[in-house]
């Protein structure tokens, strides 16, 4: 301060406190740095731009998968910088907010193209950068490669259309194509042909020089076929030794041509194995696909008469389906009918239980499936599977389920009750689909001493996807009930988990194929654990087998199924000597 004359008076000064703003501005730098190295350890690609959409900040992952350095891409267009397109070879991306995002990271297909010639399957989000009074000054993105995980999923779905020894289309994908043709027919009014093959002698082939040699012809001959075929045909194995052929936009002297070109080929063909040569031949069939005959169910059977029909007149000949056919192939079924009548009300019936645990504690069996044996009239045993595939009327599935059903209640419940031990009956969807034989099931639970939670029912999954209008009421009063619902047979195809909420099932029991070669199949591993994943997120438990080897115990752990069944658990046996020798704790 100056005095009046001009000379300083005295001082004046001010001390502030630093140590704070001090403080903030080293923890502002270590944040930073921390920020830095964060963005500079992951996974992601992080690329930050401003409102102009100019890059300014990548960090390493985005610098790789850009093929650009961060000093020469700052103050770049960023889709300058990053190159986007919509599939391998799809347009352009010309707006970074254009891509779908509410689907999921492996769905987007959405490819990065370095400018080294990589490429990268990525899924992006954006995130907008703000000030505090909410002005936007650009955004930040986050780039993930999932170039894995989509390769997977197209792997996959490759696998669940198609057959895995031939590598032609499964039965799933054909009956699907098959549906797609029949609803073109009205409106574009061409002619279509379906056609039936099957092979003759494959039996002896796989017999005589075991299933490696039946393997290799199988193989052979798909590729036989193929080579014979136009682009627009499609071949499928429809399982075992039949195969099915559509053929589109085709007249039925065209589709027999084709179909005689085959059959010829086929039987003329010399398959060598171990130095010994085999016959082998084939029989087609043959139907027409057109406005007036466009029923998948109808058409798929004509083509199957027609078939028979050549194998009946000889064999290794191609057959025009024709209505006197199905004449002569329903009066063959009577007899085998009147056999199946018999087989099913008089003849022995066995059930044959299976023990379910879980593989990280397969000692104890938490319930016991059951599987029957028939007896033909000849003293034959029939297993269940084959002898329910064979049955030629919806009544005679039902009427096998009133005799499972009536036998078990009358000779085993109060056994399997006093025990407390669990039992997982068979349940057809005949029998899901009368209300009158679930009002029956239910009145003879309530008259047993067996409490309905010890009742597991296993009942085949597809009729959620065929039947749901039927089915679906019933299990709700079975559960309802208390009883156990086990949906089995459930396999490759996932479109059961469109139709299948949580509370509609407690089980789900996975088809055997899945298991058969899990330890070294990596596709049926995915498989599996997508299945698994699924029914965690419903709350529903799975199963599966037959499980004959540790190793594959050890794998189905591993992917997390909750239950097992087979040889690793414990040995199968007649229901009736298991109640009356095994001790159960009581739950």
């Amino acid at each position: 301060m100056l005095d009046k004359d001009g000379d300083v008076e005295r001082l004046l000064g001010i001390n502030m406190d630093m140590t704070e703003v001090k403080q903030l501005n080293e923890a502002l730098y270590q944040e930073k740095e921390r920020l830095h190295i964060t963005l500079d350890s992951i996974g992601e690609a992080v690329v930050c731009i401003d409102v102009d959409m100019n890059v300014t900040f990548m960090n390493p992952v985005a610098e790789k998968m850009s093929g650009w350095q961060q000093e020469h891409a700052i103050g770049v267009p960023l889709l300058t910088v990053l190159r986007i397109t919509f599939g391998d070879n799809g347009p352009l991306m010309e707006n970074i907010y254009s891509a779908d995002m509410s689907r999921s990271a492996i769905e987007q297909d959405v490819v990065l193209h370095c400018r080294n010639g990589g490429r990268y399957d990525i899924h992006y989000s954006i995130t907008p950068l703000s000030t505090l009074d909410g002005g936007n000054i650009g955004s930040v993105l986050v780039i993930q490669d999932v170039t894995e995980s989509r390769k997977m999923l197209r792997q996959l779905s490759y696998s669940a259309s198609h057959d895995a020894l031939t590598h032609l289309a499964n039965r799933v994908s054909f009956e699907s194509h098959l549906k797609e043709i029949l609803l073109t027919v009205r409106d574009t009014r061409q002619h279509h042909a379906l056609v039936f093959i099957d092979l003759d002698r494959f039996k002896a082939v796989n017999d005589s020089a075991g299933h490696a040699a039946g393997d290799a012809l199988l193989r052979e001959l798909a590729a036989l076929m193929l080579s014979m075929l136009r682009s627009s045909d499609m071949l499928a194995r429809l399982g075992g030794d039949e195969f099915g052929l559509l053929l589109p936009d085709c007249n039925i002297d065209s589709a027999r041509f084709i179909s005689t070109r085959i059959v010829n080929a086929i039987n003329e063909y010399r398959f060598t194995w171990e130095d010994r040569e085999h016959p082998i031949g084939a029989s087609a069939g043959i139907t027409l696909i057109n406005n007036a005959n466009r029923l998948a169910a109808d058409v798929m059977s004509q083509a199957d008469i027609a078939c028979y029909a050549s194998k009946n007149n000889g064999r290794g000949r191609v057959t025009v389906y024709e209505a006197q056919q199905e004449q002569a192939h329903s009066e063959r079924e009577v007899t085998p009918q009147d056999e199946q009548w018999r087989i099913i009300k008089d003849n022995p019936l066995l059930m044959i239980a299976r023990g379910v645990a879980s593989p990280r504690i397969p000692e104890t069996c938490g319930f016991w499936l059951i599987s029957l044996r028939l007896w033909t009239s000849d003293g034959e045993i029939m297993e269940e599977q084959a002898f329910r595939a064979g049955l030629t009327d919806p009544e005679l599935s039902h009427a096998l389920d009133r005799r499972v059903f009536q036998t078990f209640f009358q000779h085993a419940a109060s056994t399997v009750a006093s025990k407390g031990v669990s039992i997982a009956l068979p349940l057809s969807a005949a029998g899901l689909s009368r209300a009158t034989f679930i009002d029956e099931l239910l009145e003879q639970l309530e008259r047993s001493p067996l409490p309905p939670r010890l009742l597991h029912l296993v009942i085949p999954a597809y009729v959620l996807m065929q039947e749901s209008d039927k089915a679906i009421p019933a299990i709700q009063i079975l559960r309802q009930a208390g009883c156990r619902i086990v949906l089995s047979q459930v396999n490759r195809d996932l479109a059961l988990f469109d139709c299948l909420s949580a509370h509609m099932a407690d089980y789900l029991l996975l088809d055997s194929e899945l298991c058969a070669s899990l330890h070294g199949n990596l596709m049926d591993e995915m498989l599996v654990s997508i299945i698994q994943s699924h029914a965690q997120r419903l709350g529903v438990r799975t199963i599966a087998g037959p499980v004959q080897m540790p190793l594959i115990m050890d794998a189905l752990s591993g992917i997390g199924i909750d239950l097992i069944y087979g040889d690793v658990i414990a040995d199968a046996q007649p229901l009736d000597l298991l109640l009356n020798t095994s001790y159960f704790a009581i739950n």
